[in-house]
């Protein structure tokens, strides 16, 4: 089955993911794939993290002493994966074997919990303090590793890190108006410094600089999950909720739309999260259904 348009056309690869009758991937929060083609599926099923070769078969999984909600994943130039944590409100940094490196975010404590939040606004002068997340969805580093963190269920905010992990900015609230956010679900940071915020129950992209202030909003989506940009292709894929995947070129124009709500083949009913391999595989994963990882090569 063929999806798309033009010179962003797919083909599905009919049963790719070979599961295993006693494994479950869950509802799939996220996934990436790494340099030698294989594809890490961050999950809430039988184990956390189903590592898959290239052709579909599971070669390792990981993640089960220490994750708690699997629902973002990213993988950097050095191939560490960023996990986004929702439950444990921390975000994991894993070596490709599981392995945990680092964590950013205070583990089991959220920026409203009582017992810690620090109470007031800094001194003039001073960096934001970081009370901890509430609920974080995602997690992108920029060119130069800088860290940013969409934050999420509770919070309604976005946080830039340095690369050593110290909070270096934090904006956003609840609402709908511009800089504002019902659920930030998705971040990333393009070559142009420019932050790429899927705010889900807003229905829209914002675009905002390094420091939060707010560009431009693209609207005409539908619950927008998480986003890929290819910027050598001049694309951006924004995985919707509500059973679609569009392509966007880097300016937010539409280009083209994948896929179409549904349970058939080539259709969904909740992508979470899309990726493309360096073979320009298109890998996309859902929720609210188990064992949903689509993968499409192009044509």
């Amino acid at each position: 089955m063929r999806t798309g348009s033009g010179r962003i056309t797919y083909e599905l690869v009919p049963g790719w993911a070979k599961i295993p009758p006693h494994i479950s991937t869950g509802w799939i929060g996220g996934v990436v794939t790494d340099r030698r083609g294989r594809v890490y599926c961050f999950g809430r099923g039988t184990h956390p993290m189903l590592v898959f070769d290239r052709e579909g078969a599971l070669v390792d999984h990981w993640g089960d002493t220490f994750v708690s909600h699997a629902h973002g994943a990213f993988i950097d130039d050095e191939e560490q994966l960023w996990l986004t944590d929702r439950f444990a409100q921390v975000v994991w940094v894993c070596d490709t074997s599981g392995r945990v490196l680092r964590k950013i975010g205070l583990l089991h404590i959220r920026s409203t919990d009582d017992d810690y939040h620090m109470k007031g606004d800094p001194p003039a002068g001073e960096p934001p303090r970081f009370d901890g997340f509430n609920h974080p969805t995602n997690t992108h580093l920029a060119a130069d590793g800088t860290v940013f963190v969409s934050d999420g269920y509770r919070a309604a905010k976005c946080h830039r890190f340095s690369v050593a992990g110290v909070i270096e900015e934090s904006w956003g609230s609840q609402g709908s108006g511009p800089g504002q956010f019902d659920l930030p679900h998705g971040i990333w940071v393009t070559r142009d410094d420019r932050v790429l915020v899927a705010d889900r129950e807003n229905s829209r992209v914002q675009v905002f600089n390094r420091d939060g202030e707010f560009q431009e909003e693209w609207t005409g989506l539908h619950r927008p999950t998480d986003l890929f940009v290819d910027e050598n292709a001049d694309a951006i894929y924004v995985a919707q909720l509500d059973g679609r995947v569009s392509v966007l070129d880097l300016d937010g124009t539409r280009i083209t739309q994948l896929g179409e709500p549904g349970t058939g083949p080539g259709q969904f009913a909740a992508p979470h999260d899309v990726w493309i391999d360096d073979q320009g595989a298109l890998y996309v994963c859902e929720v609210q259904r188990a064992n949903r990882l689509h993968k499409f090569v192009p044509v």
